[in-house]
């Protein structure tokens, strides 16, 4: 056995779960509400939660050594527990939390960027470029140059880039940077000449070559014209590729996870496969198909639920929509014209549209004039391209109030509402069959028109649903992967239908600057968890890293201020939907447990529940300038059991505020709140968030074992 001691233990145990305190109580004679300060861990399942005078009695009732003495009239458990062979483990007084979980990852995409150049720090084209010029000098001739980050927003001077410096300075190398959203490969004529690419190739069904006024090819290649490319790059050997996803498992341990949701597909699958079978695998993964790989998956039997503790397997993933930045993403508003914003997005771009194979239809709808785009499927999947985001000079307007009439198109033949990649009918096909065959399905729908359609879809699908459940004997739980804007009427739906929000956070913050693309008109619940969450809809939290960075506390941080990352409290969008610490924190626990169907196994701490868990130096549920309400909500929120109609419950508030956070309807007037969440001011809000957002993980534990230890 093994005692973690001395500590504060926030359980987040629902009040239906069967109380840990309660059986502490019921084994020790002891007071229920004691705070617990240690846990009690046989192999991979949680023993008990509660001080740790109550857990070592619970271990020595249970021991072989006590059980003998006590039948031979011998000393009592107490006086032989130095006899016990049980592994304390001292927390040093820091927090207990449930082992944290990203719902949605890219482990395979993550591993490459932590290898390949990383350009998210550079401030100009310049600095870009002689970055991929050193990289290169410390490569063999003639060697690919491969790397990911670049942002035109953050340099000095926003300008897109071109094959023309590239040219100059690495003539020898083939280069292949991509965008920080992963949409868009700047490359060199090296790059094109090995892809056989020159200026009278046919852009690709779904994406674009870029070319400038002569017609010539600049070197950004956009969305599926990407793949032409990428198809040349040296792939790492599948041993090379299990040493990257071993430092990158090891990094999200260092961050407090202890499991992912990963939809890498297959490539991510060989991967863990392989680090499971070296017996190197120390994260618990789920893992999603794509839809080129489901006949396969029909054919091999994959089924949702199956595989074991550590590897299992998980859904389907769909696409419906697009991004918001590259204005793909299906509104039932128009995007504004992109004469608005100057030169923001360049001659060309409007090419940038289409379908995603599915299986085993394809098709896409296209229902915008301009700018039309997609998703890269297996990357990153939610941000707009750095095309369309933009340049800092241009006129900027702000969501929701004051986006001026004439920006909006006048002539509906005009006017773009983003793109449907399937129709209603083929993404209701795909998902059908993929249901039928006992797969879940996760569909990506960002826009509030995407959403509904999906919304729609599942619910036609909602008797096939009930059927493999039943034949499967097994929960399959249907998701829409980012649900960033929501129509008014359709936030009810997503509970009523049982469909599963799973959103990240930290998109929310890092959209700042793009919601003035977004129709303030249209009332959209956007980026609405706590309007979600009022309604009774199941909510789960991710990264969608590594276009976000995948530290769960940065997305706790957001999910409290709808802020810039960087603490500025004038920059909060809609404060009235922010959500409590505690509460994002269930989202990252329980939630992720839920769409997994392992709730009865994982996202808080219960006695039978696997020993996963983290100690951390910040507690989310406590901090100086809550009010004393706010306060008992809060670490009721971490307590066995909750309290009946508070956040720790299974019903009542929500986020912080009495009653609840709404959304719609009959809910819709608790939004009116200050944003301050309990907190006496925002100076102390946003004084807790940073503190949380820049937690140290003292130990992650995952099936019991140390897996992590700063």
């Amino acid at each position: 056995m093994r005692l973690f001691s001395n500590a504060v233990v926030r359980t987040f145990a629902p009040s239906s779960s069967g109380s840990d305190a309660a059986t502490v109580t019921a084994a020790t004679d002891t007071s229920a509400t004691t705070v617990p300060d240690a846990i009690l861990v046989d192999g991979e399942t949680i023993v008990a939660v509660g001080t740790r005078a109550e857990l070592l009695d619970i271990a020595a009732s249970e021991s072989s050594t006590t059980a003998a003495l006590a039948s031979a009239g011998g000393l009592g458990a107490t006086t032989v527990i130095p006899s016990l062979e049980i592994e304390e483990v001292d927390c040093d007084g820091k927090v207990i939390l449930p082992g944290l979980v990203d719902a949605h990852m890219h482990s395979v995409h993550y591993a490459d960027s932590l290898t390949d150049l990383d350009l998210s720090t550079v401030r100009s084209l310049a600095e870009a470029v002689e970055a991929i010029r050193e990289r290169a000098g410390q490569m063999p001739f003639g060697a690919w140059v491969v790397g990911s980050g670049w942002d035109l927003n953050k340099w000095d001077e926003p300008r897109f880039p071109d094959r023309e410096l590239l040219d100059q300075a690495v003539p020898d190398h083939p280069v292949a940077m991509w965008s920080v959203d992963l949409h868009t490969l700047w490359t060199n004529a090296h790059g094109l000449e090995i892809a056989g690419i020159d200026d009278v190739t046919a852009d690709p069904f779904g994406g674009e070559f870029v070319r400038d006024d002569e017609g010539e090819l600049t070197g950004l290649v956009r969305e599926d014209a990407t793949d032409l490319v990428a198809r040349y790059i040296p792939e790492p050997s599948r041993e090379e590729q299990v040493e990257r996803l071993d430092r990158t498992q090891k990094l999200f341990l260092s961050q407090g996870l202890t499991g992912i949701h990963d939809f890498d597909g297959i490539a991510s699958t060989l991967g863990w496969s392989d680090l499971r079978e070296a017996d190197r695998q120390y994260i618990r993964v789920s893992q999603y198909l794509r839809g080129p790989e489901v006949p396969w998956a029909i054919e091999t039997g994959w089924h949702t639920g199956d595989g074991d503790d550590w590897l299992s397997r998980g859904g389907l993933k769909l696409f419906s929509d697009g991004a918001l930045g590259s204005h793909t993403c299906h509104m039932s508003s128009p995007f504004p014209e992109p004469s608005a914003h100057d030169s923001a997005v360049p001659e060309g771009a409007a090419h940038e549209g289409a379908a995603r194979a599915g299986t085993p239809l394809e098709g896409a709808t296209h229902v915008g004039a301009a700018h039309e785009g997609t998703t890269h499927e297996g990357t990153g999947d939610s941000r707009g391209t750095p095309a369309e985001e933009g340049n800092t000079e241009q006129e900027s307007y702000t969501y929701p109030g004051n986006v001026p009439e004439g920006v909006l198109s006048s002539e509906p033949v005009d006017a773009n509402y983003g793109i449907a990649q399937m129709s209603e009918d083929d993404l209701f096909e795909n998902a059908r069959l993929a249901t039928e065959a006992g797969i879940s399905v996760a569909i990506h729908a960002i826009g509030d028109q995407a959403n509904h359609h999906v919304l729609n879809v599942f619910e036609r699908l909602h008797q096939t649903t009930k059927e493999a459940e039943e034949r499967f004997e097994r929960p399959l739980r249907h998701r829409v992967e980012h649900a960033q804007f929501i129509q008014p009427g359709d936030v009810d739906r997503f509970a009523e239908l049982d469909v599963i929000a799973s959103m990240q956070p930290h998109h929310c913050i890092s959209d700042l600057h793009l919601l003035h693309l977004i129709d303030e008109s249209a009332q959209l619940a956007a980026y609405a968890w706590p309007d979600l969450l009022a309604v009774g809809a199941q909510v789960a939290f991710g990264s969608d890293g590594p276009v976000e960075s995948a530290n769960p506390f940065a997305a706790v941080y957001a999910a409290m201020t709808r802020a810039d990352i960087s603490g500025d409290a004038s920059t909060s969008f809609q404060p009235r939907r922010r959500l409590s610490a505690a509460e994002a924190i269930r989202q990252h626990t329980q939630g992720p447990a839920y769409a997994a169907g392992l709730e009865d196994r994982r996202g808080y701490l219960a006695p039978g529940m696997d020993a996963d868990f983290i100690v951390v130096d910040t507690d989310p549920c406590a901090a100086e300038g809550l009010n004393d309400s706010a306060r008992v909500r809060n670490e009721a929120e971490g307590e066995p059991g909750g309290a009946e109609g508070e956040p720790g419950g299974a019903e009542g508030g929500v986020g912080g505020v009495e009653g609840g956070v709404g959304g719609v309807g009959s809910n819709a007037a608790v939004l009116d709140h200050d944003g301050l969440l309990g907190y006496e001011s925002e100076e102390a809000l946003f004084a807790h968030a940073q503190a949380i957002r820049d937690t140290t993980v003292a130990l992650t534990v995952v099936g019991g074992q140390v897996k992590y230890r700063a």
